[in-house]
């Protein structure tokens, strides 16, 4: 009864390699895939044409701050949506407000809707049942462009 002692052989070591690997590729391939599907690596829309455009973003904030511009967001018979816009001179009439609406943790609830005006700097738009949700917060990320030039209100609220 003579047994031999066990040897390492070449292709014990080569099996042992690719088994490693295998499992360290299979995992990552796993890991990306999950961290892909989650999150498709922008966090905002147009990020190139928003930093080619960041200077004119930096005056206009300028602009706005100067001339005391301030938008009040209020939801009146909780479905009717209101922003009133004003400045130094008062009320703001003649622009294109649009808004983002954003729920946070609830993306594919996000909307993107245009306000009509509706009074001295009042703009308003309706609110259907799949765009309010009681009990969370909504972020609203607004532009007011005065039409026919580049000059934008940027403003931003919680309700």
């Amino acid at each position: 009864m003579s047994s031999e002692p066990f040897r390492i052989k070449g292709w014990y070591v080569l099996a042992g390699l690719i088994a490693f690997f295998g499992i360290i590729i299979a995992v990552n391939v796993t890991f990306i895939t999950f961290a892909a599907r989650s999150f498709p690596g922008e966090s905002v829309e147009r990020p190139y044409e928003k930093g080619l455009r960041y200077n004119l973003t930096l005056q206009q904030r300028q602009q706005a701050e100067a001339g005391n511009w301030q938008a009040n967001i209020t939801i009146s018979n909780s479905s009717l949506l209101v922003i009133h816009i004003t400045n130094e001179n008062g009320p703001v009439d003649g622009l294109e407000v649009n808004i983002h609406l954003v729920w946070p943790g609830l993306p594919d609830r996000d909307r993107r809707l245009t306000l009509l005006a509706s009074g001295p700097g009042t703009y308003q738009v309706t609110l259907d049942e799949f765009e309010r949700l009681k009990g969370r917060k909504l972020l609203i990320i607004g532009n007011a462009i005065w039409p026919s030039t580049d000059w934008a209100f940027a403003f931003e609220g919680h309700l």
